[in-house]
């Protein structure tokens, strides 16, 4: 702070508001690290990360609609669709994630209503802990209706100066007073270039499924990406991931010929997300794959309660939800992280 007049100069936090189209007035909070990672979160949008870029270089797809104000989400089949632009992370939930339903539960559309829902008590702001500058966002997301769910997602998305990585910290209460299922899913997008030829994902897999509503299954070859291809059919994959003895589980996305190698390593805990679903979708213009840890699959609420997947809060109950998402700069980053994936 002697060479500097403040913060702002090298990094910290910054808060604004779109203007115009789709996104015009929502509220977006942008985290620099200083250390050339740099990402957007959308307190409107349960506080989900939009867009993420290291040292310049786009980390996570954006699809064509943009950032599009909550308020038009069009809750209808997969109508999430015309409202989401993926980003790093988009939040699936809290009571359906994945295929549309209709059920005694009532109908709910792709991916729950989670992502379109405004956080309330929002809290942007950094601070120095001795010589390190810490940098946090923090809501509160409620998803409640009259005679059925009352459940609140209290997030905290946080980095510091110098880092190459976020931490997520979700904590999802039942409000409310009678038993209720929570379904919950951390839906991160990799995109172009780091999505490209020769790209590969790392994942110890003891056992993967092939999600039997989409014709593109191929069990050879899942781990690696080509370019893209008008002939592409759409992967949905479930893995069953060999965890450490704490629960603790690893995988990377990576691409080694970007430079001298750039890739993204995710870690979460198999108790918290038993289940990662894997998308690949790489029809061109819509060039995307999905690093989807979850405690259900995608297949939706109906198939993960006949599965006995359906996860159940009971009045006051929380369950916490621990995800972190670095960058890996290099073979020096990425061989190390690689092999503690294990794959």
């Amino acid at each position: 702070m002697r060479r500097v007049g403040d913060i702002s100069q090298i990094g910290g936090v910054r808060q604004y508001r779109l203007d115009g189209g789709m996104g015009d007035t929502v509220p977006a909070v942008d985290l620099d690290t200083g250390s050339g990672l740099r990402f957007t979160v959308l307190p409107s949008r349960g506080l989900d990360i939009s867009g993420a870029w290291y040292r310049g270089t786009p980390l996570a797809y954006r699809t064509p609609t943009g950032d599009v104000h909550g308020g038009r989400y069009e809750p209808e089949g997969q109508e999430w669709i015309r409202t989401t632009v993926l980003g790093l992370l988009v939040t699936g939930g809290l009571t359906n994630a994945g295929d549309p339903v209709n059920d005694e539960n009532g109908a709910e559309g792709l991916h729950g209503r989670v992502s379109n829902l405004a956080a309330s008590n929002v809290w942007a702001d950094g601070a120095w802990d001795g010589d390190d500058y810490h940098m946090w966002i923090r809501g509160r997301v409620r998803q409640a209706i009259l005679y059925g769910e009352n459940l609140e997602l209290v997030r905290r998305i946080e980095t510091s100066l110098g880092s190459k990585a976020i931490e997520i910290h979700d904590e999802v209460t039942n409000l409310g007073h009678r038993s209720q299922h929570m379904m919950i899913l951390y839906h991160m997008n990799p995109g172009h270039p780091l999505l490209d030829e020769g790209a590969r994902f790392h994942v110890n897999s003891t056992t993967h499924q092939f999600h039997d509503e989409y014709p593109g299954a191929n069990p050879e070859g899942w781990e690696i990406y080509k370019g893209p291809s008008p002939d592409w059919q759409v992967q949905v994959i479930f893995h069953d991931v060999k965890a450490e003895s704490d629960g603790t589980v690893r995988a990377a996305f990576v691409n080694r010929g970007l430079g001298d190698g750039l890739g993204l390593g995710f870690t979460w805990n198999k108790r918290q997300l038993p289940i990662l679903n894997h998308w690949k979708n790489t029809t061109p213009g819509d060039y995307v794959t999905g690093i989807e840890p979850g405690n259900c699959t995608v297949a939706g609420r109906t198939r993960n309660r006949a599965d006995g997947r359906l996860r159940i809060l009971e009045p006051g109950e929380t369950q916490c939800f621990d995800v972190r998402i670095e960058v890996l700069d290099g073979a020096d980053e990425i061989d190390p992280f690689v092999a503690l994936v294990g794959a």
